[in-house]
């Protein structure tokens, strides 16, 4: 009688991860499907960045009766980080669910002047926030819910709940590449963004309503933000800031040819126990656990693109207006931004040459009882200051700015920045917004000596994508410092910052 064969305990695990394979997608595996695709409903994604930061920033001598004591403005340091998620998608209720580690190595101490200057770099911006760094944490970064409404005969709507990602003003996107980078680069983030640039970010725990169709989307977003930005302990909320935005955006083609408008309201309250930055006396100012925060914002933006001759011309405005209570004084302020660019897309390396100023109001009188410097909120501050150590508050930034495109996969930029001081009796800001529950604002301010030039600055950029999941990148930027960087930073007037990147994803 012949002998039953057995399957060795080698093939086992291979047929039953086959078997499983199998039921989990319903089908015979298919190596067409994208990597990361489990079946039609479930996908995991993961991300990888490693990035080596370079500075010789601005250096202000030391002065402990000032509070300034520290001054290391000449160090490097890397990071990496890592994201996992897993997706799901179904015609009714959608998922996704996703862990981020923040590892830090070689962070340099003494990169924190002191509250006088503030940070030496985003270096020194870290160390403030998040101490001794080195060690990696890992926290949830997003956790959310999406239940849509078309299954109940309502198409384009959608509620969303738990923790998740706010970019104020990139509620869609057209398919249009030029068109979309623009959203992206020059519109979305001014005022609310998850502050991507950094090595940690910042989430947003909360709501969002959204009603998308053919010709406009409506947007609703009511949320906690989370710490993070510079503060590595990113797992924790922060409570005691309350944030709501509400946008009504014009899809492009629907109201004028290539042209967009969205109309947006932003609130932001704050009651932490932290003495926010103004250019009133130190003694002067109140905690916000006594008078709060609470600022709004109404603004506007027209972004359109047009063919024209053997390109596209494009053009930008953007402004908003604030009021409200800055804890005990009156809130008035504004910003206003205009843009204009040309495109030779059928010339070789497709030129891109753009004109760009940019104004955040300022505060003229410290003693009038009224609050004039344009605050920004929570937003992804480097999209706007690529070496940030400037933000949008009391400044005028104008610049050129050139692109050119080598090959299909290969992106080169140049900007030119003039900088001034909207107002020298104000302050010379910096900062990014909230990043921590206590003890850091999250912005700071430095005494312009009354001066209003703030100086020049050039930087070059290079983004190469090798394939569709892996790409790297580099960037200089060198900063001439003139009267009002020369009055803080006694000892060196000038600054460079430098890195390279590697980003993969699936």
């Amino acid at each position: 009688m012949p002998k039953t064969s057995t399957p060795s305990h080698s093939t086992l695990p291979v047929h039953w991860l086959a078997a499983l394979l199998q039921v989990s997608s319903g089908v015979l595996a298919d190596s067409a499907a994208p990597l990361g695709q489990i079946n039609e409903y479930l996908r995991i994604s993961g991300e990888l960045r490693g990035r080596y930061e370079a500075y010789d920033v601005f250096k202000p001598v030391l002065d402990p009766a000032r509070g300034i004591t520290a001054n290391n403005n000449d160090y490097a340091f890397g990071a990496l980080r890592a994201r996992v998620g897993v997706a799901l998608t179904t015609p009714s209720v959608d998922g996704f669910v996703q862990g981020q580690y923040s590892g830090f190595y070689g962070m340099a101490n003494g990169t924190f002047a002191g509250p006088p200057v503030g940070p030496l770099g985003l270096g020194g911006a870290y160390f403030r926030d998040s101490g001794q760094i080195d060690p990696g944490q890992v926290f949830l970064r997003q956790a959310y819910v999406t239940i849509k409404t078309t299954p109940w005969g309502l198409p384009g709507g959608a509620f969303k709940a738990g923790r998740f990602e706010i970019a104020e003003g990139l509620e869609y996107k057209t398919g249009d590449s030029k068109f979309d980078t623009l959203k992206t680069t020059r519109v979305s983030q001014r005022l609310i963004g998850p502050f991507d640039f950094t090595h940690i970010n910042r989430s947003f725990d909360g709501f969002s309503l959204v009603y998308d169709q053919p010709g406009y989307n409506v947007k609703l977003d009511a949320a906690h933000p989370t710490q993070g930005g510079f503060n590595i302990d990113a797992q924790q909320e922060i409570s005691k800031i309350d944030l709501f935005y509400a946008a009504l955006t014009s899809k492009r083609d629907t109201w004028l040819p290539g042209t967009e408008q969205r109309l947006f309201y932003v609130y932001y309250g704050d009651d932490r126990n932290i003495v926010p930055v103004d250019n009133r006396p130190v003694t002067a100012r109140l905690p916000m656990s006594r008078q709060n925060l609470q600022i709004h914002t109404v603004g506007t933006h027209l972004l359109s693109v047009q063919p024209l001759g053997e390109g596209a011309v494009d053009a930008l405005l953007w402004g908003a207006y604030q009021f409200g209570d800055w804890a005990n004084l009156d809130h008035q302020a504004y910003a206003v931004d205009a843009e204009l660019g040309y495109q030779w897309t059928q010339a070789p390396l497709k030129p891109w040459l753009r004109a760009i100023y940019y104004r955040g109001s300022g505060d003229s009188n410290s003693g009038d009882g009224t609050h004039e410097t344009f605050f920004q909120v929570l937003p992804t501050v480097r999209a706007y200051a690529k070496f940030p150590y400037f933000n949008m508050m009391n400044i005028q930034d104008a610049f050129v700015q050139l692109n050119v495109t080598p090959t299909t996969t290969t992106r080169v930029g140049v900007d030119f920045h003039y900088l001034t001081l909207t107002n020298e009796e104000d302050l010379f800001y910096g900062g990014a917004g909230a990043t921590s529950r206590s003890g850091s604002w999250g912005y700071f301010g430095r005494a312009s000596g009354g001066n209003s030039s703030v100086g020049e600055m050039v930087d070059l950029s290079f983004s190469h994508n090798l394939t569709k999941e892996l790409s790297w990148s580099l960037y200089y930027a060198h900063a001439f410092g003139d009267d009002v960087t020369r009055s803080i930073y006694q000892l060196k007037n000038d600054a460079d910052f430098g890195f390279i990147e590697f980003n993969l994803s699936i």
